[in-house]
């Protein structure tokens, strides 16, 4: 539910819900601490509230290092390190961006990228949509361009509507850089995958 009212917009709304998920902590495996912390450190950065968003990923990193696999219930197999990784530098993006240091962010994303088993190509690409985003928003269009290009290939392959609205969402990041014929290049591949959902 957290997720749903996220993408919707209604940030309040989905903080409220995830703080209800956590009150009895208690109850809930060290993966499942993580993925929560997490999620609500993403949320804090999207409101503006850095410090406090920081705090949660570090507090979802100590969660996380002490996870069992052996533990969880059977639904939360999908959260491993690739996935810990993408999901906190996923978190720290708003960050980055508003610090102009993408690399509060991009060690994460890489880690993920690089982590991401073949059975989850849409996660890897994700990660790389991200970061190639962020490197575009923050003033490094030539390292962006490489990692954006192979996002391009990998949605064309996954055909996957999230993943080519979030491609578009590297274009408009790219529009500043687009004097540079590779980032141009990079643009019209983007455009020519489809257009965004709404």
């Amino acid at each position: 539910m957290t997720r749903k009212a996220a993408y919707l917009g209604n940030l309040d709304d989905a903080l409220e819900l995830i703080e209800f998920a956590q009150v009895r902590f208690d109850r809930l495996t060290a993966t499942a601490r993580a993925m929560l912390t997490t999620i609500r450190a993403r949320l804090l950065a999207l409101t503006g509230r850095y410090a406090e968003a920081q705090a949660d990923v570090d507090r979802a990193d100590a969660h996380f290092a002490d996870h069992d696999p052996d533990a969880d219930p059977p639904w939360l197999c999908y959260y491993d390190a690739a996935e810990h990784q993408g999901s906190t530098g996923k978190a720290l993006i708003p960050i980055a961006q508003a610090s102009g240091n993408p690399e509060l962010a991009a060690g994460r994303l890489t880690a993920a990228v690089e982590l991401q088993a073949a059975d989850y190509p849409r996660s890897r690409t994700f990660s790389r949509v991200r970061l190639a985003s962020l490197l575009m928003a923050t003033g490094y269009p030539r390292e962006a361009v490489p990692i954006g290009r192979q996002a391009v290939i990998d949605t064309a392959a996954l055909r996957s509507q999230r993943l080519t609205t979030e491609l578009h969402g590297l274009a408009r990041s790219a529009a500043p850089h687009v004097q540079l014929s590779d980032v141009a290049e990079l643009r019209h591949d983007i455009a020519t995958l489809g257009r965004p959902s709404t």
